[in-house]
């Protein structure tokens, strides 16, 4: 997520869904500028009271297997992954499930050749193993395949409803930045179903976590359980524990030898209603402490509420804590950058390829992405290589090369 962030600030893009799509699992996440932390996350089964950045995962991923369960006779994408080893069927390392890079390969929106041509893939085999579908529901080869994938995007598409529509935002206000191994391969189809543009793939997608492990800021948080309705809060206390929380934040920061002008303290009131089970934290600026702050926070507590929920109540209100949270602002990696010239991008072409969409069997034209220059825009139907990830873009659309390199997909 913070790599993603980065990449998509630097393009002019606060808004934004994240969609990173391995071999086994496809997170996602929403940014309004800045990471969405959430108060409370689920390990397995179990929900843990830890504030963590708020990411969503589906087991929806390139090695996820296709199946036809015995009793419902139905379609069926992962959770189970064929991983990394024997992995999808045409890795020829002995696997033999059908999986979802098996349907890309078979559909040709992965080429046959990947990293840079190290690495020729068994399209024979990844016949076979879909073949299996095929035989199981009745289907053609080519309309199994075709089905793998479109479940595959059912999938990830209600994880991205789930951060998005069913929190009060309009998926469509936003960009998608697809990066992983396989999420450029699907992120125009997720655009389509979604309605959010532009896609940005960026540079190297596949490496994109590790970019972020590089760009994402130190974060603490220093918290103080405070548990009563607003109508029995004393503000003037409440405002000193603030303070002395964000005293403390700012002290760490200096221990981390964090200079003074990286620094930078926030504050929140975690609130709900009366007696509810659940709390959402509220943001307030330490310029809000000499106002009357109580009305202040409860509109905002009623509106956040009304917009994740769909509805307020017509109740006390109650605080639960306070927090301080202690950011330490890190040097970005500097990124290459040019600017933008001719938009033709034909020496970047490589030849033509066949893809299958909605039954039927259409062309597409290759190119090599480390030959595309900022400025340079490819009309889809069309497949664009790089060692680590394979960018689709599909019919009526088009990518252009923005400044920063990065693929913006948008409707033609």
């Amino acid at each position: 997520v913070a790599g993603a962030l980065h990449i998509a600030l630097r393009a002019g893009y606060p808004n934004i869904l994240t969609f990173d799509m391995g071999g086994t699992s496809t997170d996602v996440s929403l940014c309004m500028g800045e990471p969405n932390i959430a108060r409370e996350t689920v390990l397995g089964y179990f929900p843990v009271k830890v504030p963590s950045v708020d990411v969503r995962s589906v087991g929806a991923g390139g090695g996820s297997i296709a199946h036809v369960p015995a009793l419902t006779r139905a379609l069926r994408v992962g959770p189970q992954s064929a991983g990394a080893m024997p992995g999808p069927a045409c890795y020829g390392k002995g696997g033999t499930e059908p999986t979802v890079t098996d349907a890309n390969l078979v559909c040709g929106y992965l080429p046959p050749s990947i990293l840079g041509g190290a690495m020729q893939l068994d399209v024979a085999a990844a016949r076979a193993a879909v073949q299996k579908i095929a035989d199981a529901t009745g289907l053609s080869l080519m309309a199994a395949a075709e089905g793998i994938l479109r479940i595959v995007n059912e999938n990830m598409f209600g994880a991205l409803r789930l951060v998005s529509v069913q929190r009060g935002f309009d998926p469509r206000q936003f960009a998608l930045v697809a990066f992983g191994g396989a999420g450029p391969l699907h992120g125009n189809a997720l655009a389509e179903l979604l309605g959010c543009y532009p896609v940005i793939v960026p540079p190297a997608p596949g490496l994109l976590c590790a970019l972020g492990d590089l760009s994402a800021d130190y974060r603490d948080e220093f918290a103080r359980t405070y548990i009563r309705t607003v109508d029995r809060v004393d503000q003037e206390e409440m405002i000193g524990m603030l303070r002395e929380l964000g005293r403390e934040a700012q002290a760490m920061l200096s221990e981390e030898a964090i200079p003074p002008s990286r620094q930078e303290i926030r504050y929140f009131i975690d609130m709900r209603y009366y007696r509810q089970g659940y709390e959402m934290p509220i943001a307030v600026s330490e310029a809000e402490f000499d106002q009357d702050l109580i009305p202040i926070v409860v509109q905002r507590f009623n509106e956040l509420h009304d917009r994740t929920y769909g509805f307020m109540l017509d109740s006390n209100v109650e605080m639960v804590n306070l927090r301080a949270v202690g950011i330490g602002r890190v040097t970005k990696v500097e990124l290459p950058e040019a600017e933008a010239d001719d938009p033709d991008a034909g020496s970047a072409y490589s030849g033509d390829h066949q893809i299958y969409r909605h039954g039927e069997w259409i062309t597409a034209k290759l190119y090599d992405r480390n030959k595309l220059r900022p400025g340079m825009q490819v009309e889809g139907p069309a497949i664009i290589t790089e060692v680590d990830s394979t960018t689709v873009v599909l019919p009526e659309h088009t990518a252009t090369v923005d400044r920063y390199f990065n693929l913006l997909i948008n409707r033609s």
